[in-house]
């Protein structure tokens, strides 16, 4: 008798499969199966019972088991690709429990991410047609990787320059391999969070941009990626490649790890590179497509001057709108570039970009602006560019429609100008902008520790005590920080206290350890009044000076140094004779040197031997005698900014926080800030030469030595000679002695092993001219080195060395 053959295109539930796979056995026994999958009794390629029950009872089959199936059941190998098709859509018919999903194949690209492509004479269609990169069909490919994760799940990330192709290739890596699975596109990563809570079936999570996902204590975490990993799911990600790199480096030696968390993640991730320019292969494809009629693919191939994905992308329109604007439509453009540099990350609202905008026009064109200078840069900027990208694009919220929420820059621009202006002074009026106009807390942190690292305190305040109204528990203890190194030590203790009474743990422990600090230094000042009265020494004057610092009371110091001068209390080491109450530069580093003492006395020994390693390092550099000053004191300075990181994070014996790593960067701003603070107060005793040595260039070398020669330092990401001389000298001596002497969570190293540390970061993290200088110290003066570190390791900096 016939049997019909099942439709395979029929299939669409887990029961439909199933019925149709019966009819497919035709009343064969399963032993008959076995036997006809597996006619040379081979081992592990026939079907056995259990296999077959879980296939015609519960539908439930891996591709391969399938295809074993239908040769053993005769079914022609042509139509085994419409019943792997049905298999797909069986498994995938209930969605997961999470909300908001869609099917793969149903996926709108540009809600994606994916850019919208330029318009062309006789274009049809939202996109071009594809053109299939290597790395899509490459062994470790792609779609190689996403098929290996579909069947026991996995993540793959694109790495790759903005406009490349990174969203639309893995759209369409997806739409190949997984077309019937269900996919979600998280706002946040609490939404990947929910969904891992939550999921039951086959589903692809998309992660474009990545790092929008990463960062701080709400941050997209590995421990979820490995239970959506468990339960099957596959995600996709793309990110830029300075981002992950950034990400995935190993920190330097003796550098906090600030991205541990986010390497721990991407570690558990297949990685494709993507080129921005195409290969000979790629090329030849897009030239057979262009041939085959797709305007805008022939149209890029002519533009020689960036990557045909780009140009699809509108990426030359872009720069040259921003080149081509006028002076309104710049200032308009070019806030919002600042903007989003300085840390904005939600949508830049327009009366924020306004009152940013003067300030990038000089006084003539400010002053014949038209009425509606504005309007009409807005439309200039927002207006599309060969119907693919706006230089600026309007958002919506998440809850409306068809009402613009703010504006972000294009991708491609914010990478190609933000570059170009990183070293551009950021106007009053857009610091001021963005203090009035941002909301989110986030934003409001981020920018404020911008605008800390550039010394604008009063912008930083402002933004800090905003981020804390929003909800902001960072802000608190970077505003903290601020307050302790402009001397206004009472005010960080009242709002430690706040978060303390509200009852939270950490800010307890931090308002105990600043108050057992003062408590210390009172003790000490008391102790010295009783020891020093009457002996009219200098050195006593510097000392209690150094412990009311110390206390928090700076502003106290200088009063303390008029009372003794007035009095003629204050004398001369050698030969004792009146003086008159002048301070020196020493005089001002000793102070700060014992109020440091109170705090962290291993930090000031580590201070004094970089002073001394940093003037070895400028005497074989050649440096004149005013540049060595210089450096021998912000070499003294260049940690002084930990007088107001909380001890509990500034003596933590383990790995930091992301949240306290951005506590420990911002002493090099507080440093600078203790350091002027202190030059302001004692200006009438501050002799010139001592006022001269202690501002600029020693403000420079506090600020900016942990900078990188590759620019991937801090606070400004400076690279190469951008870096003031004297920073670029205290990097090389500060890690060095880091190395050699250990910390709390890390042991010393030999001074044979630092040494070499140093020549592998030649370039990277040192600039080379300067570890050259020191190498031949090493050989030369090697005995001088031992003795210095051997010394610090007496005093118990740290341990024995490996």
């Amino acid at each position: 008798m016939h049997v019909e053959m099942p439709d395979p295109s029929q299939v669409h539930t887990v029961l439909e499969l199933i019925s149709a796979l019966r009819a497919l056995r035709a009343g064969h026994s399963y032993a008959d199966l076995d036997k006809a999958a597996n006619p040379g009794n081979r081992p592990k390629e026939g079907l056995p019972s259990s296999t077959l029950s879980d296939l015609l009872n519960k539908g439930r089959a891996s591709r391969e088991t399938l295809e074993v199936f239908l040769r053993a059941c005769a079914v022609p190998r042509e139509q085994w690709k419409a019943w792997q098709e049905a298999r797909e859509r069986a498994l995938t018919a209930d969605a997961p429990g999470t909300a908001g999903l869609i099917r793969v194949a149903q996926a709108d690209p540009r809600r994606l991410g994916v850019h919208a492509a330029i318009d062309a004479p006789g274009a049809t269609g939202d996109l071009p047609a594809y053109i299939l990169r290597d790395t899509d069909t490459a062994p470790r490919g792609v779609r190689s990787l996403l098929a290996k994760a579909a069947s026991r799940g996995g993540m793959v990330v694109l790495v790759g320059e903005s406009s490349v192709g990174k969203s639309r290739s893995a759209y369409e890596a997806i739409g190949a391999v997984l077309p019937h699975w269900w996919l979600l596109h998280p706002a946040d990563a609490g939404q990947v969070r929910q969904a891992a809570e939550q999921v039951t079936g086959r589903l692809v999570v998309w992660l474009d941009e990545l790092q929008r996902y990463l960062g701080g204590s709400a941050g997209l975490s590995a421990a979820t990626v490995r239970v959506l990993l468990e339960a099957g799911t596959v995600l996709i990600a793309t990110i830029w490649p300075e981002r992950y790199t950034a990400y995935t480096a190993v920190p330097g030696p003796g550098q906090p790890d600030l991205y541990a968390a986010e390497r721990e993640l991407l570690d558990l991730a297949d990685v494709v590179h993507l080129r921005g320019s195409f290969s000979t292969a790629e090329r030849e494809r897009a030239e057979a497509v262009a041939t085959s009629g797709d305007q805008r693919i022939a149209l890029a191939l002519r533009s020689g001057d960036y990557g045909l994905t780009q140009i699809i992308a509108a990426a030359p329109q872009l720069v040259n709108r921003w080149r081509s604007a006028d002076p309104y439509a710049a200032a308009v453009l070019n806030a919002a570039i600042d903007a989003t540099r300085l840390g904005a990350v939600s949508p830049l609202s327009p009366d924020l970009l306004r009152a940013a905008s003067p300030g990038y026009c000089d006084v003539r064109q400010r002053a014949i602006a038209p009425p509606d200078w504005f309007e009409t840069a807005l439309a200039y900027a927002t207006g599309m560019l060969n119907g693919a990208a706006a230089a600026l694009a309007p958002v919506a919220s998440s809850t409306t429609m068809g009402q613009i929420n703010g504006y972000q820059v294009a991708d491609y621009l914010q990478q190609h100008v933000g570059q170009h202006r990183h070293l551009s002074e950021v106007p009053s009026t857009c610091w001021q902008a963005l203090v009035d106009h941002l909301t989110d807390p986030g934003d409001q942190t981020r920018v404020a520790h911008a605008a800390q690292h550039r010394l604008l305190y009063q912008h930083a305040g402002a933004l800090y005590r905003h981020a804390i109204r929003s909800g902001s528990g960072q802000a608190t203890g970077l505003l903290a920080m601020l307050l302790v190194g402009q001397g206004r030590t009472d005010d960080a203790l009242a709002l430690w206290r706040a978060k303390a009474d509200a009852g939270e743990g950490s800010a307890r422990t931090t308002l105990i350890g600043l108050l057992d600090e003062q408590n210390r230094a009172e003790r000490e000042l008391a102790r010295r009044q009783a020891n020093d009265a009457g002996t009219g020494d200098r050195a006593a004057a510097v000392r209690m000076a150094g412990l009311l610092i110390a206390q928090g009371r700076p502003q106290d110091a200088p009063t303390l140094w008029r009372a003794w001068a007035d009095a003629g209390h204050l004398v001369t080491a050698r030969p004792p004779e009146p003086f008159d109450g002048e301070v020196t530069a020493d005089d001002l580093a000793e102070m700060l040197m014992i109020a440091l003492d109170i705090k962290s006395p291993h930090t000031r020994r580590h201070s004094e031997r970089i002073s001394r390693l940093a003037a070895m390092i400028g005497d074989r550099m050649g440096m004149c005698s005013e540049a060595l000053e210089v450096v021998r004191l912000a070499g003294l300075f260049h940690d002084i900014g930990k007088l107001a990181v909380p001890g509990a994070v500034l003596n933590k014996d383990g790995a930091l926080t992301q949240e306290e790593y951005v506590l420990i960067q911002s002493h090099t701003s507080c440093g600078v800030s203790i350091v002027a603070g202190l030059v302001e107060l004692f200006d009438e005793f501050l002799e010139p030469a001592a006022r001269m040595l202690l501002t600029e260039a020693a403000m420079e070398g506090i600020l900016h030595h942990h900078e990188r020669f590759d620019g991937r330092g801090y606070p400004r990401g400076l690279a190469g000679r951008e870096i003031p001389e004297s920073a670029r000298v205290i990097a090389v001596a500060d890690v060095f002695d880091a190395v050699a002497t250990g910390r709390a969570y890390r042991p010393a190293r030999s001074i044979e092993a630092a040494l070499e540390i140093m020549s592998q970061e030649s370039g990277a993290s040192f600039d080379p001219e300067m570890v050259t200088a020191f190498l031949s110290i090493a050989d030369g003066r090697y005995d001088q080195l031992e003795s210095l570190f051997n010394a610090g390791l007496a005093r118990n900096d740290g341990k024995k060395p490996m």
